[in-house]
């Protein structure tokens, strides 16, 4: 597993609940409370002891553990900046999904997220699936996407339904959603 998923679990767990849990969390995972490394590989039973280590020290199931995580990533500037590219307003990020894996793999080679397919159900409705084993990206992506979505300022409902996510657009201006201008972007950097 890329170390860049193995150190947001570490960023997500110090900024949301503090140096004290991370230290704990770690130290029931067995992982070097000390920090993790950006650009290491880790064998995937290391994320999953610090999932179950957090769940289990936070009091919370895995899902919502992991459904938190995805809502913490469009917190962070340079990510939310990043998936801002994907489209002007939300209706086009969630279509841009399917290539989520490829333009990772370019911003970060080695990371292997799983593909997106996103298939059109009805107007303003999507269905999203996700092609791996794993289930446990699924509250990830669930949490990811009402993060975009309040960015962009809409009402999104996001549901899962027999192994997939229904996103239902409800309102497109529900709230006033962060400043976003690929102008600004290009000129301040």
């Amino acid at each position: 597993m890329h170390g860049f998923i193995v150190r947001g679990i570490e960023l997500f767990l110090r900024a949301r609940h503090g140096a004290a849990v991370w230290a704990a969390v770690s130290t029931d995972a067995g992982v070097d409370r000390r920090g993790t490394m950006l650009m290491r590989s880790y064998q995937s039973e290391a994320a999953m002891a610090l999932f179950n280590a957090a769940s289990s020290r936070l009091r919370i199931s895995r899902e919502e553990l992991l459904e938190d995580i995805g809502g913490w990533i469009p917190r962070i500037d340079n990510v939310r900046h990043i998936m801002r590219f994907s489209g002007s307003n939300f209706e086009d990020f969630v279509l841009s999904l399917d290539d989520l894996h490829d333009r990772a793999r370019v911003v970060l080679p080695g990371l292997d997220l799983p593909r997106i397919a996103t298939r059109p159900m009805a107007q303003r409705q999507y269905r999203l699936s996700i092609a791996a084993d794993e289930a446990d990206w699924y509250p990830v992506l669930a949490g990811f996407l009402r993060g975009m979505a309040d960015d962009y300022g809409v009402l999104a409902i996001v549901e899962g339904v027999e192994g997939c996510l229904m996103v239902s657009i409800a309102d497109d201006e529900f709230s006033e959603g962060s400043v976003f201008s690929l102008l600004q972007q290009v000129w301040a950097g």
